[in-house]
């Protein structure tokens, strides 16, 4: 039988009530069997492209609450900023819901591949349309390994436990957690896999390319701490576009300043919408905005005075909607890390002159040269978190570095008490949704 829309439905149910395992097919909604129908659930970017998880600037360090926004949210909300141990999501309607439903629209779209590849002739299109899927599922388990999994480390990743890796639109089928090596390697293969069949360039950066594609498979090395393959991948992705925003050309007094799908967008995606960091809650960390020079226009382009604090008015859609796509300054900024950590030290500082020349008034930023290794690491570490600020990277940077044992501890005070996220803490791995547990029968992270 093929695959139809209800089957999409019931897995989007995945961690609803037993009730929707007991359903019967409604034979009136369509079956998918055309490309058409393949690609609509494709371009469905509200679930694969607009609800990405805000967990890791949620968690990070670059905002923090007052008193009085903390007591006003729910405990949900309260236990996800003071790093508490369990029940940080809803029920039913969170993060993990949204990763999981990306993969499974993704697998309804392989398995409506499979089912019809004998009735469709147009091959090219078929194997474009499985591409796109392959890459969307890839994309949703390197989150949810960012997310639920401890951070890659090549001493440990064979023994340590990983994401559910869920690969057939089977809605029944149980979810069991596969290593955390078993996780990134089925994330590399889905975008390696996507390759081939993408192009270079998509119609619009809402879908799947070759130069998104190698844009994601930088993010994964770079989080795995292959700098060879990042830096590889990143230039890949370069090769194919490499257009950067002047930020001399906006205007910076504006409520948001940047335009969207400007000349650095390589992919669009967001993240959904995360209650502590709504603009009127999330406060700007006084160090971070320290660290931006007087001529940097990122001062003004990214944040306004809100009393005496600053809010984030940056993102790169024109709205307060964040964004978490892939842009050519951010893989300037990984190809210039990885030159640098392979002692091609001019290279990696070559790219970030470029980005910063985009960054500066005009004719006020100072080219720099002449830095040994561990100054330019430095200088790179800071740009990266200056350029990405609420792009949810941060807490990904933190996990790599301090598993390079750069010893960042998390810290936020709220009502007199400070609450602590230590380096390497078993708190790098997010609790998992109490509901998934209950209904799957996985074992939850430790704690």
């Amino acid at each position: 039988m093929k695959t139809t829309i209800y089957s999409l439905m019931l897995l989007l149910s995945f961690t609803g009530c037993k009730k929707f395992l007991d359903a019967k097919p409604d034979q009136r909604l369509a079956t998918i069997a055309s490309i058409k129908d393949m690609q609509a659930l494709l371009d469905d970017y509200a679930t694969l492209n607009y609800s990405d998880p805000a967990m890791g600037e949620v968690y990070g360090d670059n905002y923090f609450m007052s008193d009085d926004v903390f007591n006003a949210r729910d405990e949900y909300d309260r236990n996800m900023y003071t790093y508490a141990d369990a029940n940080i999501f809803k029920p039913k309607s969170n993060v993990w819901n949204n990763v999981y439903t990306q993969v499974n629209v993704a697998n309804t779209v392989l398995q409506a591949v499979n089912d019809n590849k004998g009735e469709i002739s147009d091959e090219v299109s078929l194997n474009h349309i499985k591409a796109q899927a392959l890459f969307f599922r890839g994309k949703a388990f390197y989150h949810a390994a960012s997310l639920w999994a401890m951070p890659y480390n090549k001493a440990y990743v064979e023994t340590q436990l990983g994401i559910p890796i869920r690969l057939n639109a089977n809605f029944s089928e149980p979810s069991v957690r596969s290593t955390l090596a078993k996780s990134y390697q089925q994330v590399i293969d889905d975008f390696k896999n996507s390759l081939p069949a993408l192009p270079k360039i998509a119609v619009t950066p809402a879908r799947a390319s070759k130069a998104v594609a190698y844009g994601m498979l930088s993010r994964v090395y770079l989080q795995m701490r292959d700098y060879e393959m990042a830096g590889k991948y990143a230039d890949s992705c370069l090769q194919l576009k490499s257009s950067l925003l002047n930020y001399n050309t906006l205007n910076a007094s504006a409520n948001f300043p940047i335009p969207p799908l400007n000349v650095e967008i390589v992919f669009e995606g967001r993240v959904e919408t995360a209650s502590p960091l709504v603009q009127a809650r999330a406060f700007i960390n006084p160090q971070l905005y320290q660290m931006y020079a007087a001529n940097d226009l990122r001062k003004t382009v990214f944040f306004k005075a809100s009393g005496t604090n600053y809010i984030f008015k940056g993102n790169y859609q024109g709205t307060p909607t964040f964004f978490n796509g892939i842009t050519t300054a951010e893989m300037k900024l990984t190809r210039a890390e990885c030159h640098i950590r392979a002692n091609r030290i001019n290279e990696g500082l070559a790219d970030l002159n470029e980005l910063l020349l985009n960054r500066f008034k005009t004719g006020t930023y100072i080219v720099v040269n002449g830095l040994d290794k561990a100054q330019a690491l430095t200088l790179i570490k800071a740009e990266r978190r200056k350029e990405m600020i609420f792009r949810s990277m941060r807490w990904l940077d933190i996990r790599r570095f301090n598993e390079e044992e750069d010893g960042i501890v998390l810290t936020r005070t709220v009502n007199g008490k400070t609450y602590t996220l230590q380096p390497k803490s078993k708190g790098y791995a997010l609790a998992i949704p109490e509901d998934v547990i209950a209904l799957s029968g996985m074992a939850q992270n430790e704690r």
